[in-house]
């Protein structure tokens, strides 16, 4: 499903999301979404080192890494 919307930009945004379209052969509506995904995935990653840094800190990971001796990781 897809939804219109009416979105106030500045020039100097809007010239850049022109750019990128035109770099992709593609329209705003495709600049925005390459824009929306690549912001969502940088949230993702952002998430996961969070996560990491949680799980480390717990003490959680020593535990694997006595597991990670046996060789059944590599």
């Amino acid at each position: 499903m897809t939804t219109k919307l009416s979105v106030s930009l500045s020039e100097s945004d809007l010239e850049f999301i022109d750019e990128l379209a035109r770099a992709q052969s593609g329209n705003r509506s495709a600049a925005i979404h390459d824009l929306v995904r690549i912001a969502r995935e940088r949230a993702a990653v952002s998430d996961y080192a969070r996560a990491n840094d949680e799980w480390i800190d717990s003490g959680e990971s020593r535990a694997w890494q006595a597991a990670d001796a046996d060789g059944l990781a590599r």
